[in-house]
């Protein structure tokens, strides 16, 4: 009898959870605005239900609906939801609503009635709200002052403007606030002339330099090309968070009017005030600026004139050239500096023209200067000039014909570059020409005919140059390329082995295994075996290589590695990437003493990421019980063996 009374209760009580859970769902879907009412009258009606209510209300509530909620208004649970359903329903029932749970509200309810009044813009609690600008607590006069921010009618701007006299900082904070607010909604409603009053006002009041440089800020956009004096004395101005606004504002000002101030701003201000003011002119008035700021790129203060090269760098063209080259070689190192960056990136295809007629006749310095500037550039109309610089008698001139020629060569240029290497017998100039045909053969077009070209200098190119040149076909890669540095780890020559293997070492493709491979079993010498084992196992551990065919290399690089660490690094090998086969193999390598705890760790690690049915797997983790020492890999091994019946 019991057992059948504990079922009907049970089925009961399932039967009253499904159908709460039918009603909350169709709160949420419904659109009969009656159940929702019903469904917040209802005193068995869960937390949940009410606020889904509230929720559809917000969407669908009418007049019709104000009644329910305005009970719910001063209830700390219910009022946040009764206000959200409340501010959208179109009906001055709310307002009342609203302004009569205010006058009976406390606390955190009360700071939640007047954000909603202010939301709703309800010009009838403006007498109820004025007074609780003068409350004991700052958050209540806080919210009273935004929510007559809100409103935004001349009654709510006068009153704000009086309490800003209050004596409490943080009062008068709120109070500011809420007038950039205020002015903002009636300048936008048409009330200009009001609202730029109340911008004065706070730009002049005793708050926080955020809100005055805002209300500054504010009163000068929205007066337009009238707004211009009152910019122009920011502009002049000691305060240098103003100053630092006139800039900024200075953008949304008509540029005719802006400029002349800016130029004579340039000439009166403080030097670094006048650099600020310069770059703000070229920002904004682009070619306009152009006349003073090629003034002060000629002279003037250094900070001045440092800003007028970054601008001229920007706005400049190819007949700044000149003026740009005689800075470039300034006595003051900054100047040249920022001379000579502004070379390299003024605007124009016509510059890289203007710099080659310039370095017609032109003194070293500049010429110098020049090339350097067509290297940067890319200039490809500088090549016969940079190729002219290349036969001076100067060795200064020459490195940088030679630096820049790197960066703007062709292909044939690249043959001749090398010739140069392969003649020089200067340590220094060889540098400058490695250099060189570093970036030359990164950017090569046909790279198998230029490595063709460098293979046919390596025979006949002096002991001191075939290293350089081994490692530029390292540079180029492909067939011809790794063919020649191949036949060159095979030399007599220990010199020229040493160089050929350590280019293949680095080489940037996984065609270079077989390469390596070969030459590991034909018995490489001694002291180039480790290094070749090394870049094997390299290759199959950096390239993307198919997984069998990187199995198959760690098999063969364990069968040649003679050191632990080079096991280790196969080892590496495996555990990056985890396979059956690659556990079987490691499982292999637990039992060597030397490299017992790298596998064993490479094994667990692996097995960590395979799942349980992997054939081997069990029997791999045993292997690790049975050998390895390490009580964190063993840990880790039993916490595994676990998922085993």
């Amino acid at each position: 009898m019991r057992a059948t009374t504990v079922l009907h209760f049970g089925l009961g009580l399932l039967l009253v959870c499904a159908a709460g859970l039918l009603e909350a769902q169709d709160l949420a879907t419904t659109q009969d605005v009656s159940q929702l009412v019903a469904a917040l009258k209802n005193p068995a009606a869960t937390d949940h239900d009410k606020a889904v209510a509230c929720e559809r209300l917000a969407v669908l509530g009418g007049e019709d609906a104000v009644p329910v909620l305005k009970e719910m208004l001063l209830d700390p649970k219910f009022s946040h939801y009764a206000r959200y359903a409340l501010e959208p329903i179109p009906s001055p029932a709310v307002d009342e609503a609203l302004r009569e749970a205010l006058a009976k509200a406390e606390g955190g309810v009360r700071l939640g009635i007047l954000n909603s009044i202010g939301n709703r813009r309800d010009k009838g609690a403006t007498s109820l709200i004025a007074p609780l600008l003068e409350n004991s607590d700052l958050a209540v006069v806080d919210a009273a002052a935004s929510a007559l921010g809100r409103i935004a009618t001349p009654e709510t701007a006068e009153i704000l403007s009086k309490a800003l006299k209050d004596d409490r900082p943080p009062a008068r904070s709120a109070v500011a606030d809420a007038l950039l607010t205020c002015a903002e909604r009636l300048n936008a409603a048409g009330q200009r002339d009001l609202a730029l009053r109340l911008w004065d006002t706070v730009r002049s009041a005793d708050v926080p330099g955020a809100i005055r440089v805002a209300a500054l800020q504010a009163a000068i956009i929205a007066r337009g090309a009238d707004g211009i004096d009152l910019w122009k004395e920011q502009v002049f101005s000691d305060n240098e968070k103003f100053f630092q606004l006139a800039m900024q504002v200075a953008r949304k000002l008509p540029v005719n009017s802006v400029l002349p101030v800016l130029t004579e701003a340039v000439t009166k201000l403080p030097e670094t005030r006048a650099a600020v003011a310069l770059e703000v002119a070229a920002d904004i008035g682009s070619k306009q600026a152009l006349p003073t700021v090629r003034q002060f790129a000629q002279q003037g203060p250094r900070a001045v004139r440092q800003a007028a090269l970054r601008s001229l760098a920007k706005i400049g063209d190819a007949s700044d050239v000149a003026i740009l080259l005689a800075a470039s070689v300034d006595t003051d190192e900054q100047i040249a500096a920022e001379a000579r960056e502004a070379l390299e990136i003024l605007p124009g295809k016509e510059v890289n023209q203007s710099l080659v007629q310039a370095a017609s006749g032109a003194a070293k310095d500049k010429l110098l200067v020049i090339l350097n500037a067509l290297g940067q550039r890319r200039a490809s109309e500088g090549l016969k000039t940079i190729r002219e610089a290349m036969r001076s008698d100067d060795s200064e001139v020459r490195a940088a014909a030679v630096a820049a020629l790197g960066k703007v060569a062709r292909d044939d240029d690249i043959v001749t570059l090398v010739k140069e290497l392969v003649q020089t017998e200067s340590e220094s100039e060889r540098a400058v020409l490695m250099e060189a045909l570093r970036t030359a053969c990164q950017r090569a077009g046909d790279r198998e005919k230029v490595a063709a070209l460098i293979a046919a200098q390596l025979q006949s190119a002096p002991a001191s140059a075939r290293a350089n040149l081994l490692e530029l076909l390292g540079v180029l890669g492909g067939k011809t390329a790794l063919a020649t540095v191949a036949e060159a780890a095979k030399s007599s020559d220990a010199d020229l082995q040493d160089a050929a293997t350590a280019v293949l070492g680095n080489w940037l493709s996984a065609d270079v295994a077989p390469v390596i491979w070969s030459l590991i079993e034909s018995n490489a010498a001694p002291r180039y075996r480790v290094r070749l084992i090394r870049a094997y196992i390299r290759v199959a551990r950096q390239f993307r290589v198919p997984d069998q065919e990187r199995l198959e290399m760690c098999r063969k690089a364990l069968s040649v590695a003679e050191r632990p660490d080079e096991r280790r690094l196969v080892l590496d090998v495996l555990r990056r990437n985890p396979s059956p086969e690659s556990l079987a193999l490691a499982a292999e390598l637990v039992a060597q003493s030397d490299i017992q705890e790298a596998a064993g760790d490479a094994v667990v690690t692996i097995a960590e990421k395979l799942n349980r049915n992997v054939p081997g797997l069990k029997e791999a983790l045993q292997t690790v019980l049975q050998h390895c020492r390490n009580a964190q890999i063993r840990a880790r091994a039993e916490a595994l063996m676990k998922r085993f019946p």
